[in-house]
């Protein structure tokens, strides 16, 4: 019958596009005056309900909530003649459903952008249910990065070594994560690799939780990132519970802290490879992405371009600078942020080492078992 062919058709990836494109119709209403503002440069030509779009993917605690207004006033100038850009914000945990419906709503013509954190990213790579993007159809505009920490209590830190062949074949290692495949994965996936075997303690979402589950004794490690609290690495590594420091970090880093790759020698004695090390440093790469502010493949180079000079020009005000500052972060925009993509897609060798190992151990995390040996 015709009619059940066509619910047929009606897969998963339809209905969202069908629904999500129901709600972004007021984002698309004043797309094309918007468009028209940025192609031929008339500033003047952007009314107040044709405004380029910032579609937010996160809360107003969060670093895309924060950074979202601020982009919108400062990249006024260049791209909707002085008047703050549109935000249409969006409050899930990871910025997916504002990557959905950024993937439901553009059309490439330079209206609309997306700001979201590397979590969505990672939620991609790990073939979330929840994803319906394709983030390899991104062109970055600029990025917030940051530093990613692992910290543990003292006795990880007796002897690296001696911690894997002997003490800890044994026992497993707890840590706090907001969720296992979220922005914490670069931790859990890393202990792993170690040789460790880590077990996820879910929902603990926010360093000062992590800390006083560290106190409490319910966790042994957790990864911390600077930012949305307002305060830097030195800051939050202050509040740390006594004798708790540093396993390895990455992203922005700081010389006083072994990177992975040092921590990895320590234990092994030789450089980490295979293919779920080169998951494991794209996962990295998106764990330190604060927030990154993307427009689709399909924008013409003009309005790229345009898009770009504006936030050269939005990251050097005395605004952008102190926010970014006090919260220990590093912002790039232009040309500088051309890697987002080289750095956040691993070869498909790796994707789908991932991916089983996810889908592995998925059973095991939700029932609080210690990750299975890599």
């Amino acid at each position: 019958m015709p009619g059940t062919e066509t619910m047929r058709g009606l897969t998963r990836r339809g209905l969202v596009r069908a629904f999500g494109g129901a709600a972004m119709l007021g984002v698309a209403s004043g797309r094309a005056h918007a468009a028209v503002a940025l192609d031929i440069g008339d500033d003047n030509a952007a009314s107040d309900s044709a405004r380029p779009t910032i579609i937010v993917g996160g809360a107003p605690g969060t670093v895309p909530g924060q950074l979202g207004p601020l982009l919108a006033r400062t990249l006024a100038s260049s791209l909707s003649g002085g008047m703050p850009l549109s935000t249409n914000p969006d409050i899930g945990r990871d910025g997916v459903t504002a990557a959905n419906a950024f993937d439901i709503g553009s059309f490439g013509d330079g209206s609309t952008s997306l700001l979201v954190p590397g979590a969505a990213v990672i939620a991609a790579m790990c073939a979330d249910q929840r994803v319906h993007f394709d983030y390899t159809r991104w062109v970055p505009i600029l990025m917030a990065s940051a530093p990613v920490v692992t910290l543990a209590r003292p006795f990880l830190h007796a002897s690296l070594r001696a911690r894997v062949s002997d003490f800890f074949r044994d026992r497993s290692v707890r840590l706090a994560v907001s969720q296992p495949t979220g922005a914490e994965l670069t931790s859990l996936l890393g202990l792993s690799i170690l040789g460790l075997r880590p077990t996820p303690v879910p929902n603990i979402p926010t360093y000062r939780e992590a800390f006083a589950a560290l106190s409490a004794g319910t966790v042994d490690a957790v990864q911390i990132t600077p930012g949305a609290e307002g305060t830097t690495l030195d800051q939050i590594l202050a509040e740390a519970p006594e004798g708790v420091t540093p396993i390895f970090q990455t992203g922005l880093i700081d010389g006083a802290y072994p990177t992975f790759e040092q921590a990895y020698q320590q234990t092994h004695h030789h450089l980490p490879d295979g293919a779920l090390f080169t998951a494991w440093k794209a996962i990295a790469a998106a764990a330190a992405i604060d927030a990154a502010l993307v427009v689709p493949m399909l924008t013409s180079p003009q309005n790229v371009a345009r898009w770009r000079h504006a936030a050269e020009l939005a990251i050097a005000t005395p605004n952008l600078t102190d926010w970014a500052k006090n919260r220990g972060l590093a912002l790039s925009a232009g040309s500088s942020t051309t890697r987002f993509l080289s750095d956040l897609t691993p070869d498909l060798t790796a994707l789908l080492a991932l991916r089983r190992w996810v889908n592995a151990n998925t059973p095991r995390w939700r029932a609080h078992q210690e990750t299975r040996p890599t």
